[in-house]
């Protein structure tokens, strides 16, 4: 499994770096620096934008990844479960999707101001 996350986010990174210390056998790549053929026909701006995971030939991306994801560490697999239910997994992709174009937007267009 490879996931992929924007190292320039602090708030990404420091839920990453958590994930690295209960976790064995993922590789993280901080997209701000490393791209690989599974993800090299996104633009920058997509890449940003959500977290994307790879697993099983598949490419994961925005809440679904985190699904993936935490379905694979210790102690999350039962968040994993909860909110991959139908209602919830709703639920889970619209708060997500407001989160990270917060994120996105604070991280990204506002660097480019500075």
């Amino acid at each position: 499994m490879r996931v992929y996350y924007n190292g320039s986010c602090t708030v990404c990174n420091t839920e990453i770096n958590h994930y690295k210390k209960i976790s064995s056998g993922i590789n993280y790549l901080d997209v701000s620096c490393t791209l690989d053929e599974h993800i090299s026909h996104l633009s920058k701006k997509e890449l940003y934008r959500r977290m994307h995971v790879y697993f099983n030939g598949t490419l994961y991306k925005g809440s679904e990844s985190f699904l993936v994801l935490w379905s694979k560490l210790p102690n999350w697999i039962w968040l994993s479960r909860l909110l991959g239910m139908p209602v919830l997994k709703q639920l889970w992709f619209i708060g997500y999707e407001c989160l990270a174009f917060i994120l996105f937007v604070k991280n990204f267009y506002m660097k480019k101001i500075k």
